[in-house]
């Protein structure tokens, strides 16, 4: 006896357009079926909606991986090319450029932040600082979307949701934070060492600054263009 109910675990509804159901085009990337997804199962209203999705969800990306096996994978994004290979680092940033006019605000932050620290007559961090929290706030309400609170009224899951997105934020502004001030912080041992002079602006007070502002590019790089 054949049982119905089962076959929608694993594919889409017979003559259900999963791309419809996600609403997306079949051109889309991987990124923009995972957050159609994810956002579809956010507002999902019961479990057989939840089901449907997944199901979905599922026959795309079965069927764009069949499509690399049978040789198409010049068609397919490379995420979804290679989604059956474990990442060497799952905890990467990975690109996601934000729209024109959030990158322009993000560099005018930015920019502001390091005209303050300049202006300043105390150390230039505290405004400094006060940029990468606009910046890590930023990043936060860029995730949401990415990063959805599950549908459910548990809060012991919605404070988990939250926690996850919030720490990912800070991982990406943070730690691209210390990347590049790390590189600027070790330049100059660097030039000395392959016997360059060092620039002006890497000696004495503006050391401190330079190290700062270079951290600062980090995070708003990551706020930009970063997930």
């Amino acid at each position: 006896l054949s049982r119905p109910g089962r076959r929608h675990l694993t594919t889409a509804k017979a003559g259900e357009d999963p791309y419809g159901v996600l609403g997306i085009s079949p051109g889309a990337d991987s990124e923009a079926i995972n957050r159609a997804y994810k956002a579809k199962m956010a507002t999902a209203a019961g479990d057989e909606e939840k089901k449907v999705i997944e199901s979905a969800h599922t026959t795309i990306m079965m069927s764009s991986l069949s499509a690399r096996l049978q040789g198409g994978a010049s068609s397919v994004s490379k995420d979804i090319r290679y989604a059956d290979r474990a990442p060497m680092f799952r905890w990467r940033p990975r690109k996601h450029v934000a729209e024109q006019k959030d990158v322009l605000i993000n560099g005018g932050i930015w920019a502001f932040a390091i005209w303050w620290a300049n202006k300043s007559t105390y150390s230039p961090w505290q405004p400094l600082m006060m940029g990468f929290g606009v910046l890590f706030i930023r990043m936060n309400l860029k995730l949401m979307p990415l990063m959805p609170r599950p549908a459910t009224d548990d809060r012991t899951e919605i404070r988990k949701s939250d926690t996850a997105r919030l720490g990912r934020a800070f991982g990406v502004v943070g730690g691209l934070f210390a990347v590049f001030a790390a590189v600027v912080a070790t330049l100059p041992s660097v030039l000395m060492a392959l016997r360059i002079t060092v620039p002006l602006w890497l000696l004495g007070s503006l050391y401190e600054y330079s190290v700062g502002v270079a951290g600062l590019l980090g995070s708003m790089v990551g706020a930009s263009f970063c997930r």
